[in-house]
Order: C-alpha cells, then sequence, then structure tokens
C-alpha cells in the first residue's frame, strides 16, 4: 500500500490553488465543499472558475505563482497545465514539508485526490495510488450503485442517538448488534423512504423497550475456495460476525472476508485426523450463542452438502438458539464449472448424484451397483483415498473401462489442478499427481467434453 487513506479536516483552514482553469474549477469545487479557505493563483482564470471563486468566498490572486503562497498552507494544489509550473510548486511545498498534489502527476505529489462516493456523511474513497483514475472510477460507479442515496440520512439519525445507545447499552456486543440491526432493518427502510420522523420515532421506541444481547448462529456456505463465489448475504454475515468457527475446507481468500477483530476459531477436520469432536463444535455454537454473540458456523460448500449442517441446525433450534442458513455454492458445482465440466448434458447425462467417497471401516460404503450408470455424472466427495476401490467397484459392476472421469484439486483457486483419465487409469495418474489438496472426484461422458469447450 502505497498511499495511507486518511479524512482531513479543511474546513477554515488555509490551501493553494495554483491554476485557473477547469482541472483548478474541480478542485475548487471539492475544497469549497469542505469549507477550505481557499487561496487561488493565476494570471489567467477563466469566466466559469472566476464564478466558482467568487461564490465560494475564494481569495483570487491574479499573477504568477511564487515559492512563498505556500507559506502556513495545509494543503497545495497544482493544476496547471504547465508542467514547469507545477514542478515548482511541487518544490516549494516539499522543501517546507506541505502536503502536495500535483494534478495528474502521482509522482509530484504527496498526496492524491481519490475518487469519491459522497453520502454525506458516509464517505467512501477509492484510490489507486495513482496507478489509474480511471478504474478508480469505474470502482466508484460500483459502489455507487449499492449505496442507498439517502444512507447519509441514516448515518446523522444514527449520530443523533449514539449517545442514548451508549447509555442504555454499555455492553459493546449488545450495542453492536443492535445498531447492525437498526441499520439494516426496519428503520433503515424508513428513512431510505423518506420518512426521517417514523424511524426516528421507531429507533427511540426499540431503545426504550430495553434490548438485550440476543445472539445467534448462522451456517454459512464458504463456497468451494474462490471467495468472488460467496453470496451476497454470506458476505453480510461474515462482516458482521463476533466469532467464526471455520473448517478446514474454507480457503485463506473465503477467510480474508471475516470481520477484522472477529474472533476466528478453527474446529476443522483432516483426513485421518478427526479434529474437533462434533459436540464440540456443538457446544461452542451454544456458549457462544447464549453469551449475546453472533456467530458463524463457516464451512466449506455448502452447510446442507455433507456439511453436517443439518445435525447442527437441529441442535441449535433444540435449544432456542436463532439461526439461519446461508446456502453456499457445493464443491460439485464450482469444481466442475471451473474445470469445464457439464454436470448435465442432453447427450451424456441427465441427472447427477452426489456421494462421500469416505473410507468406514476399512472399505469405502456406497451402493456400487447403483451408482454404475452410464447415462449419469457421478461426483464423490472425499473420495481420494478410497479412489482406487471406487473405480474398481464401479468397473466390477457394469460400467465401462473406458468411461471418462477426472479428480479436480484445489477447485475454483489460482492453484487448481484437473487430472484426467479413465476409470482404469485415473489412480495411477492421481498417484503420479501426489494429489494431496481438497480434491472431488467426477465420473462420466460429459468429462470428455471438457477438451472441447473453453472456460473463462
Amino acid at each position: 500500500m502505497d498511499h495511507l487513506p486518511l479524512f482531513v479536516a479543511l474546513k477554515g483552514r488555509p490551501c493553494l490553488l495554483v491554476g485557473g482553469g477547469d482541472v483548478a474549477r474541480r478542485k475548487l469545487e471539492w475544497l469549497a465543499r469542505v469549507g477550505a479557505d481557499v487561496h487561488l493563483v493565476s494570471p489567467r482564470v477563466d469566466a466559469a472558475t472566476e464564478e466558482l471563486a467568487r461564490r465560494s468566498g475564494a481569495t483570487l490572486h491574479r499573477r504568477v505563482f511564487s515559492p512563498a503562497d505556500v507559506e502556513g498552507k495545509a494543503l497545495v494544489i497544482a493544476a496547471t497545465d504547465d508542467s514547469a509550473v507545477n514542478e515548482a510548486v511541487y518544490r516549494a511545498a516539499t522543501a517546507r514539508h506541505i502536503w502536495i498534489n500535483t494534478v495528474d502527476s502521482a509522482e509530484r505529489s504527496t498526496v492524491v485526490f481519490p475518487s469519491i462516493v459522497d453520502r454525506d456523511p458516509v464517505i467512501v474513497a477509492i484510490g489507486t495510488s495513482g496507478a489509474s483514475p480511471t478504474l478508480a472510477r469505474l470502482v466508484r460507479g460500483w459502489i455507487e450503485a449499492r449505496l442507498p442515496s439517502r444512507l447519509g440520512a441514516l448515518a446523522r439519525l444514527a449520530a443523533r442517538l449514539r449517545t442514548d445507545a451508549k447509555t442504555r447499552l454499555p455492553d459493546l456486543a449488545a450495542r453492536r448488534a443492535f445498531w447492525e440491526r437498526v441499520l439494516d432493518g426496519d428503520v433503515a427502510e424508513r428513512v431510505y423512504q423518506g420518512d426521517d420522523a417514523g424511524a426516528e420515532r421507531m429507533l427511540r421506541a426499540t431503545l426504550e423497550s430495553g434490548v438485550s444481547a440476543v445472539g445467534s448462529v448462522a451456517l454459512v456456505g464458504g463456497g468451494p475456495g474462490d471467495p468472488d463465489l460467496l453470496t451476497l448475504k454470506a458476505l453480510r454475515y461474515l462482516q458482521q460476525a463476533d466469532v467464526v468457527l471455520y473448517d478446514n475446507l474454507v480457503s485463506v481468500g473465503v477467510l480474508d472476508r471475516v470481520r477484522r477483530d472477529a474472533e476466528r476459531i478453527y474446529v476443522g477436520k483432516r483426513r485421518a485426523f478427526p479434529g474437533i469432536r462434533q459436540e464440540a463444535i456443538n457446544r461452542m455454537l451454544i456458549e457462544h450463542a447464549r453469551a449475546g454473540r453472533r456467530v458463524v458456523r463457516l464451512k466449506g460448500g455448502d452447510p446442507f452438502v455433507f456439511g453436517r449442517g443439518g445435525e447442527e441446525i437441529e441442535t441449535l433450534v433444540e435449544r432456542g438458539i436463532a439461526c439461519v442458513v446461508v446456502p453456499g455454492i457445493t464443491a460439485a458445482l464450482g469444481c466442475a464449472s471451473y474445470a469445464g465440466i457439464p454436470l448435465t448434458h442432453r447427450d451424456w447425462a441427465q441427472s447427477v448424484r452426489l456421494v462421500v467417497g469416505t473410507r468406514k471401516d476399512g472399505r469405502v460404503n456406497l451402493d456400487f451397483p447403483r451408482l454404475a450408470r452410464d447415462d449419469e455424472t457421478l461426483v464423490v466427495y472425499m473420495g481420494l483415498s478410497g479412489l482406487e476401490e471406487i473405480c474398481r467397484e464401479l468397473m466390477v459392476n457394469g460400467m465401462d473401462a473406458a468411461m471418462p472421469a477426472a479428480v479436480v484439486e484445489w477447485g475454483t483457486l489460482a492453484n487448481q489442478r484437473v487430472i484426467e483419465g479413465s476409470l482404469e487409469s485415473l489412480p495411477a495418474k492421481v498417484r503420479a499427481a501426489n494429489v494431496e489438496g481438497p480434491n472431488t472426484l467426477i465420473v462420466g461422458r460429459v468429462v470428455a467434453v471438457r477438451a472441447r469447450i473453453a472456460v473463462v
């Protein structure tokens, strides 16, 4: 990170703007909006800039720049079309350790103007350290489309009742949970609809009724690995969480989306290493929720697809714990898509079957006679340890030894590998490839389609 993002209070503080054209006028607009005491220096000033200076109360100096102009200024901006003048302004400011922004010249700036989304008092600033102002504007457009136009009104309402909330809810976790419910619930909706008075009445009534910390648990599907595959709802819960209990298959990229100050507890299980027992995980979920915390049980893939989410939610409901399930993209879908393997195909597969291939009591406990079908795609989760047995038993039960099959390792991530072969050849190929990461086995004629399509 080349620049530290800061919000600077410039109201009433002297700032120097050198330039009198379109570029200078755009900077003057921002300085005027924050109430800066602007001194504009330029021998030539266009009519629009002069009018803005008059309306904003800026002091206009119709002359060439002098190094003495930077004395005592909080911020200096060089906005001329003369590189020599801009260089002189930069040297004068840096010699006196004064912040300087030279328009369209990151190397001659100690501060840069970000691209701004203004929902005053909510301000979002986007910067690229001068690398690409166009990209910053594009990102601003994406954010503008997501933020409600009256977000600032909601922030001002929260500010008016902040002290009351702190008095009535001294516990930080309870207060945070209260504000997140308020700022993402019915009160916010009233503000967005323009009913500020009604929103304030509702908010005061909620405070006066007495609010206590009520914990909850969200079972969140983290998807197969690529954090861009998280749903918007999953991302919201990750950003709200006080505690996150996460599995072995949750990727680093997904964990990076968790709120920075949330407590993170690893409860994963690895092949041949049982890890924390399910009963202990259930107890932790209950204890944290009863302590008033917002708990996220973060799982790879989808919580209800081989994720034991059903067991956990049953336990939570029995104990009266508020809970919600946030679906995620399961490995079968994510890994197959990123590998270029369609799970269904009009010509080759009219159905998909998902099974778990882990060994139990020394063998893979699968109904192989029912699985050995030529017109179906078979996806096996956690099948690496029993891969040879799975392939052998499928052939024994009538599946063609030449049936296409593939193992997708580290699916959807940058280091994804796809090992292809036939039922007969795949085990040896996987051994030779030294597959050790999370993996998914896909068996069916659709695997052969991979060679004929382009995957973006």
